[in-house]
């Protein structure tokens, strides 16, 4: 049995957790993402997109990372989701990935949706960042960043791959097609 001390100190961890986690979701511009991801998507405020955000809903969709599955296998998951083959650009080799210009992407209104799986963690452009993936998620310029993980390590599998693109489509995100 927890005592009412060691309770109230555990209350005052957890608030203090999801504080931060909050704050960090609402300044990388991933609020309902995170509401969701803890259970609480009816508190995700009602926010009306600017027009230009609506017409990019039907931009590409990027996907790095080392793949234990096939090309063929990863652009089935994503049209199984009602989104056009068309709109997938994969980058799934190693030395693709240590050599890829990450920075073409910052700024970049071709692309809507970043997925990110296994990288190699010394890459280009990462610059002070521990990762490219982390340079990403807090630089400006970058469209919305999904790890795709499973049992909490970055891992591309079926499932995740479709999970990431359900929850985009469903949020109003990504446009289908």
């Amino acid at each position: 049995m927890v005592s009412e001390t060691e309770f109230s100190e555990l209350v005052e961890a957890v608030q203090m957790s999801i504080y931060q986690n909050l704050e960090n979701a609402w300044k990388e511009d991933r609020l309902d993402e995170y509401l969701h991801q803890i259970g609480l998507n009816n508190l995700a405020p009602n926010k009306k997109a600017p027009a230009w955000d609506e017409a990019m809903q039907n931009g590409k969709i990027i996907i790095f990372g080392e793949a234990a599955i096939k090309d063929r296998e990863i652009l089935a998951s994503v049209a199984s989701q009602g989104i056009s083959k068309d709109r997938v650009e994969l980058h799934i080799e190693y030395s693709e990935l240590k050599h890829f210009d990450f920075g073409k992407l910052r700024y970049n209104s071709d692309y809507r949706l970043i997925l990110v799986g296994p990288m190699p963690h010394s890459t280009k452009d990462k610059g002070e960042h521990s990762s490219v993936i982390s340079m990403m998620e807090q630089e400006e310029g970058f469209t919305k960043i999904v790890r795709l993980t499973s049992n909490g390590q970055l891992k591309m599998t079926k499932s995740n791959i479709k999970e990431a693109i359900r929850e985009a489509v469903a949020s109003g995100y990504l446009a289908v097609g």
